[in-house]
């Protein structure tokens, strides 16, 4: 592509899978043949069809699982997107990591594969941790 270059972020993130037995290095193998991402940070205003078009232009997707807050079952502001092969989920991530998308810039890792439960926010509010933390923040200074 002609503006491969722009879109190279040499910040790599990494995620880990807290639920994952194996070692950091066994997450990173498997990991490497999977074609799962995890997204993050995303506006929860945002609605699902729009999560399918802007990955969609990627490559053809497979599925979305938005992620919800588990006491209210709304959107909490993540999601996993699946596709239909690895080198599309490869591409997804180096061009639209930290993509602005309603006021927030998404975060993007290669995830190990969606289990039921997963969709749930594990946080003590049942949104995302990253929100209560915000919270208490706000609340106790």
């Amino acid at each position: 592509m002609i503006l491969e270059k722009y879109f190279k972020d040499p910040n790599v993130t990494f995620y880990r899978e807290k639920t994952f037995a194996g070692t950091d290095e066994e997450y990173k193998a498997a990991i490497q043949e999977s074609s799962y991402l995890y997204v993050n940070n995303i506006d929860t205003t945002v609605a699902e069809y729009r999560i399918w078009e802007l990955f969609g232009m990627i490559g053809p997707v497979k599925r979305v699982i938005m992620g919800i807050n588990r006491n209210f079952l709304t959107f909490c502001g993540f999601c996993f997107v699946e596709y239909y092969n690895k080198e599309d989920a490869i591409r997804a991530k180096e061009y639209l990591d930290k993509f602005k998308l309603d006021r927030r810039n998404i975060s993007i890792d290669r995830d190990l594969g969606f289990t039921e439960g997963r969709q749930y926010g594990r946080g003590v509010f049942g949104g995302r941790m990253k929100d209560d933390n915000a919270k208490k923040r706000r609340y106790y200074g």
